[in-house]
C-alpha cells in the first residue's frame, strides 16, 4: 500500500497494477521484487513528480506547446521535431518543485547515497502486453551525487518529447496529452557479463526456446547496437543449450568511479569468446521461465552477471512481437496442430470480432450450447483457426487429412503431412482430450457416406445442382424471413445468431452427401484409370462445368463487359474511369448509351451484389456497397477481349467440350482387358457423377453468403441503434464487437 500522492515510491511498495504511477517499467520491477526475483534495489519518481514538474511551468505556454505537440500528423516527421524541440527546450528551463526534489534526495539517501545509480524513463504507455516503448526515452548510468541525480530526472522527464516517442505514440493512437513520465532509480549493478533474454524465441516464435543476446560489460553496447552480440538458444522443455553463436564484441563500457562510463577495448581473443558458459546460459533460461509463468506471458528480460557470478535481474517486459496463440487454449496439456480457416477461404487479412464470432456461431463442434462460441475453431491474430488434432487421433483421419486440406491449401496439408509423420507428435496425440469417440464419428459420418454412394449409383448426375438448390433456396428464403420478422436490434440478431448455430448441422447433413458422392467418384475414376492415363486427364474431367455457380458469375461479368463493349462511348467511361467506381457510374447514369449497360450491371448486382473481395468477412464491402473491384473486372475484360464478343463463352464451350471429352476418353482407357467392359461402364458413370457433384459444390457457399448479408444489414441496423443511443461513435465500429456482446449492449447488459 501506498499514498494516493505519493511523489516517491521504493520498490517494495510498488504493484504490477501501477503502472498509472510508475509507468509499465516501474510496475514491473515492482512486481519482480515482491516475487523476490534479484532485482537491483531502488525507488521510482511516480508520475505526480512529473504532473508536478510540467505544472510548475507557465500555464499558457504549457497549453501551447501541447496542443502543437497534440496537431502532428503520423506522417508528419517535420511537425513532430517542430513540435519536440520546442517543448524540450522549454523543459529545460523550468524548475524542478522544491517537494519533488526533496523526496527523491531523501529516498536516495534511504537508499545509499554512496551507491552508483542507473536512472531510466519509464513511460505510462510502455512495457505493455500490446505496445513497448523500449528505447524511446532516455537512460542515464554510473549516476553519483545529489546534483547529477537531479539532472538525470529532469532529463528523463524531457526525453518523454523526443522526437521518435512522439511519432511513436501518435503511430499507436496515444494521447500526447494524456502519456505520463516514472523515472526509475536503480542501483548500479557493474556486470562482468550482461545482455538481453527472451523467453521466447522471436524470429521462429518457439515458445520453447529461450534467446539469449551477451555481451561484456554493460548492456548498453549491446542496446546501442555498438558490438555484435553473442546469440545462445536454450530449450527449456531438456535445459540444453542447442547452438551458440559468438559476436564481435570488441569493446565493453563500464562505469567510471566519478560516474558516467567509459568505452574500452576487449582483446581479441576474448572479443571473439562466448561470453556465457553453458551452465550460465541454462541458468538464465531457468530464470526467464520462471519470469514468464509469474507474468503469465513470454518476456523480454534485461539482465546482468557481477564478477561473482550472481544473476540480477534488471527489467522484464512483454515480447510484443509474437504471434499469438490460439485462444480459447486447449483443456489438455497436449501438442495441437491449427489448420488456417481464413487461408482456406483466400482470406489471409484479420477480421474483426464480430465476423470471428459469427463463424465461431456457424461451426457446431465444441460447443456447450447453441448460443456457445465453437471450441474447435479458435483465434488468433484475430484470423480463425480450426484445431484438427482430435481428428488426427483416429489413423484413418490422420492420412485423410492432408489429402482433404490439399483442396484448401498445398502448403498447410504439406506441413500437417510432415507433422504427422514425426513420432515425437505422434507419441504426444494419446494427451489429446478426444471430442468425438471412433464410434460416435462412424455414427454420424457413416450414413452420410453411404448416402454419398447411394447418390454414386443411382442419382441423376445432370440434376446436382438443382437438387442442392432444392436445399438452399428455401433455407436462405425462410433465414430472410425470420429475420425481417424479428425487431430490429437485439431481437433481429438474436433471431440470426439461433438460424446460425443450427445452420451448418442443417447446411452439411442434407448437402455433404451430394458434394461427397463427387468426391468420392473422382477417386474412384482415378483408381480405375490408374497407369493407363495421365494424371492431367483425371483434372480434364472438371474443365467447363455446367451450372457452377461461381463460373456462372465469372460468366456475367464477361456478359457485361460485351454490352458494354458495343458502345465505344460505354467502354470508353469504364476504362477511363475503372478505379474510381462512383465517378464512372455518374457518368454512366446519364449517358442514353448506357441504357443496357445500367440494365445488365443492376440485374447482376441483384444476384450478385452480396459477393465481393474476402467475403467471408462480413465487415468488408460488397459489391453493392463498392463496385470498385467489380468495375476493374469488366474493364479488365473489355482491354483482354479488345472488342471480342463473345470471347468469354466460347472459351466456355471449349473447355465444356473438353471436359465432356474427358469422360469417353477415360472411359475407352479404362475398357482393356476381361473387366474392361464393366470397367469402362463404371468409369463412365463414376466421371459424370464428378461432373455433376463439382458443379454443385460452390452452392453452399453461395447461399452462405446471401444469408452473412442478411446479418450483415442487422449488424449495421443495431450499429444505428448503439450510436443513437451514444454507446459508440460510428455505425460501423459495430463490427469490432462479438455478436453476444451486440446483443448484451442493446439489451443494457453490457458495454460498447
Amino acid at each position: 500500500m501506498h499514498e494516493a500522492n505519493a511523489l516517491v515510491l521504493p520498490f517494495a511498495a510498488i504493484g504490477r497494477d501501477d503502472s498509472a504511477l510508475v509507468g509499465g517499467k516501474g510496475a514491473n520491477l515492482g512486481a519482480l521484487a515482491a516475487a523476490e526475483f534479484a532485482v537491483p534495489p531502488g525507488f521510482c519518481v511516480t508520475t505526480h513528480g512529473f504532473d508536478a514538474f510540467l505544472d510548475g511551468g507557465p500555464a499558457d505556454e504549457r497549453a501551447r506547446l501541447l496542443d502543437a505537440l497534440a496537431a502532428v500528423g503520423a506522417a508528419d516527421v517535420s511537425a513532430a521535431r517542430t513540435a519536440g524541440a520546442a517543448i524540450r527546450t522549454a523543459l529545460a528551463t523550468w524548475p524542478i518543485p522544491s517537494a519533488v526534489a526533496a523526496a527523491v534526495v531523501d529516498a536516495w539517501r534511504s537508499a545509499g547515497s554512496e551507491h552508483a545509480y542507473a536512472v531510466r524513463s519509464s513511460a505510462t504507455a510502455e512495457d505493455l502486453p500490446g505496445a513497448s516503448f523500449a528505447g524511446q526515452q532516455d537512460t542515464y548510468l554510473n549516476v553519483r551525487g545529489e546534483a547529477a541525480l537531479l539532472a538525470a530526472v529532469r532529463r528523463c522527464w524531457i526525453s518523454l518529447y523526443t522526437d521518435r516517442a512522439i511519432l511513436y505514440r501518435i503511430q499507436n493512437g496515444f494521447d500526447q496529452r494524456a502519456v505520463r513520465l516514472s523515472v526509475v532509480v536503480q542501483r548500479m549493478v557493474e556486470p562482468e557479463v550482461s545482455g538481453i533474454l527472451f523467453t521466447a524465441d522471436p524470429l521462429t516464435g518457439h515458445r520453447h526456446i529461450a534467446a539469449i543476446d551477451a555481451g561484456w560489460g554493460l548492456g548498453e553496447a549491446l542496446v546501442g547496437g555498438t558490438i555484435t552480440a553473442d546469440n545462445i538458444r536454450v530449450d527449456t522443455r531438456t535445459g540444453q543449450v542447442i547452438d551458440a553463436t559468438a559476436g564481435d564484441k570488441r569493446h565493453a563500457i563500464r562505469s567510471l568511479p566519478e560516474g558516467g562510463t567509459v568505452t574500452e577495448a576487449i582483446a581479441p581473443d576474448r572479443a571473439a569468446a562466448l561470453a556465457l558458459e553453458d551452465a550460465q546460459a541454462v541458468a538464465l533460461a531457468a530464470l526467464g521461465t520462471r519470469i514468464a509463468a509469474h507474468f503469465g506471458s513470454p518476456q523480454d528480460i534485461e539482465w546482468a552477471i557481477d564478477d561473482a557470478g550472481a544473476i540480477w535481474v534488471l527489467q522484464s517486459r512483454p515480447i510484443t512481437t509474437l504471434y499469438p496463440l490460439p485462444a480459447p487454449a486447449p483443456e489438455d496439456n497436449a501438442l495441437h496442430a491449427y489448420f488456417s480457416f481464413s487461408h482456406a477461404q483466400v482470406m489471409t487479412d484479420a477480421m474483426p470480432a464480430l465476423s470471428r464470432s459469427i463463424w465461431r456461431t456457424l461451426i457446431p463442434f465444441g460447443k456447450a450450447d447453441p448460443d456457445a462460441l465453437s471450441m474447435i475453431l479458435v483465434e488468433a491474430g484475430g484470423r480463425l483457426y480450426v484445431d484438427v488434432t482430435p481428428a488426427m487421433r483416429l489413423p484413418p483421419a490422420r492420412h485423410m487429412l492432408p489429402r482433404m486440406l490439399s483442396v484448401a491449401d498445398a502448403r498447410s496439408a504439406a506441413t500437417i503431412g510432415d507433422l504427422v509423420a514425426r513420432p515425437e507428435f505422434l507419441a504426444r496425440l494419446s494427451d489429446v482430450r478426444p471430442r468425438v469417440t471412433p464410434v460416435g464419428f462412424l455414427r454420424v459420418v457413416g450414413p452420410l457416406a453411404a448416402h454419398a454412394l447411394g447418390r454414386m449409383a443411382r442419382a441423376v448426375p445432370e440434376r446436382a445442382v438443382s437438387d442442392v438448390e432444392a436445399v438452399t433456396e428455401p433455407m436462405v428464403s425462410a433465414f430472410a424471413t425470420r429475420l425481417a420478422g424479428a425487431e430490429p436490434g437485439a431481437p433481429r440478431l438474436r433471431a440470426a445468431r439461433t438460424e446460425m448455430a443450427t445452420l451448418f448441422d442443417r447446411l452439411v447433413m442434407r448437402l455433404f452427401p451430394i458434394i461427397a458422392s463427387g468426391m468420392f467418384a473422382r477417386l474412384l475414376v482415378r483408381r480405375l484409370t490408374r497407369g493407363r492415363v495421365e494424371a492431367s486427364m483425371i483434372d480434364d474431367l472438371l474443365r467447363g462445368l455446367e451450372g457452377n455457380v461461381t463460373t456462372e458469375m465469372d460468366l456475367a461479368v464477361g456478359d457485361l463487359a460485351d454490352i458494354a463493349g458495343r458502345s465505344p462511348a460505354v467502354r470508353d467511361v469504364l476504362l477511363d474511369k475503372a478505379g474510381d467506381p462512383d465517378a464512372a457510374l455518374a457518368l454512366l447514369a446519364d449517358m442514353d448509351e448506357a441504357a443496357a449497360f445500367r440494365t445488365a450491371w443492376a440485374s447482376f448486382l441483384a444476384r450478385y451484389g452480396m459477393r465481393g473481395p474476402s467475403e467471408i468477412d462480413i465487415a468488408r464491402p460488397r459489391w453493392s456497397e463498392d463496385a470498385a473491384s467489380l468495375l476493374a473486372m469488366v474493364a479488365g475484360r473489355l482491354h483482354e477481349d479488345m472488342g471480342e464478343l463473345g470471347a468469354h463463352r466460347a472459351h466456355h464451350a471449349r473447355m465444356r467440350a473438353e471436359g465432356e471429352a474427358s469422360v469417353d476418353l477415360l472411359a475407352r482407357a479404362a475398357g482393356g482387358g476381361l473387366l474392361g467392359p464393366v470397367r469402362a461402364r463404371i468409369v463412365r458413370r463414376m466421371a459424370w457423377v464428378a461432373r455433376g457433384a463439382f458443379a454443385a459444390r460452390e452452392h453452399p457457399k453461395f447461399a452462405l453468403i446471401r444469408m452473412l448479408m442478411l446479418v450483415k444489414e442487422a449488424a449495421r441496423e443495431a450499429g444505428d441503434l448503439l450510436v443513437d443511443d451514444g454507446r459508440i461513435q460510428e455505425r460501423d465500429d459495430v463490427f469490432q464487437l462479438e455478436i453476444g456482446e451486440i446483443i448484451d449492449a442493446l439489451e443494457g447488459d453490457g458495454e460498447a
